[in-house]
């Protein structure tokens, strides 16, 4: 059950650049305890990212990313005071909204060519929430795909901005869990280690699907993702 919830994860993440963590994590807590779980994902996420982005690096919006990355500092700071005193339910529950609502969007305007970007300025709320949420709880994918979707048109370089997006912001994880202890445990390196081989084969299938997958069919697969992410989370939070 592991290596499959793991390959359907990375296969998704091989198409889209994002959603590995938010289709992964909810299924393996039910397996693992999450103190286990998410520094594993934060590993290997971590792998996955620098996969993909060193084979697309050259198709990275770096301007969308030097406008985004500011804001989501901030956010991050803030998540991590809220980790400690906010509820995460309602946050949790907003987020899932946010996502199916921006996935239902994707797919009703998956023939629509994206004539006028959205403001820059859009950096701000975007990178904030998706700083805030990272930090929290390591969901704030829903939320930059949503920003970058509405400001690159090209698929290519929408899913290297976003699995390069989500290799700077597993690397801050990874440095918080370092300076904390949290993933330097036999338990934690040896599933990430034994998960490793069908991450790869997942991402390596997945990245060869979306070759072949047009503008169109590419926001099918982001707005699909966002609706299905969002439907987990509100899933979660209900039951």
């Amino acid at each position: 059950m592991t290596v499959l919830v793991m390959f359907c994860a990375f296969f998704i993440f091989g198409v889209s650049g994002f959603g590995s963590s938010i289709v992964a994590v909810p299924l393996l807590v039910l397996m693992y305890p999450l103190k286990v779980v998410v520094p594993v994902m934060v590993l290997v996420d971590i792998c996955a990212s620098l996969y993909v982005g060193r084979k697309s690096s050259s198709d990275v919006n770096m301007p969308e990313l030097k406008w985004l990355f500011p804001f989501s500092l901030i956010g991050m700071v803030l998540g991590i005071f809220l980790l400690v005193s906010a509820p995460s339910e309602p946050l949790l529950l907003i987020l899932g909204v946010f996502a199916a609502m921006n996935g239902l969007r994707v797919l009703l305007q998956r023939h629509t060519e994206l004539r006028e970007p959205i403001n820059r300025w859009w950096a701000a709320p975007f990178g904030f929430f998706g700083g805030v949420f990272t930090a929290i709880f390591a969901t704030g994918g829903p939320i930059y795909v949503s920003y970058f979707a509405l400001r690159i048109s090209d698929p290519r370089a929408l899913r290297a901005t976003m699995a390069f997006t989500l290799f700077i912001l597993t690397f801050l994880r990874l440095s918080l869990m370092l300076a904390t202890g949290l993933i330097l445990s036999w338990p934690v390196l040896g599933l990430a280690l034994c998960l490793m081989p069908i991450t790869f084969l997942g991402i390596w299938i997945g990245t060869h699907v979306h070759t072949k997958l047009t503008n169109a069919s590419m926001r099918i697969a982001y707005g699909s993702i966002l609706v299905f992410a969002g439907v987990i989370l509100l899933i979660r939070q209900i039951t």
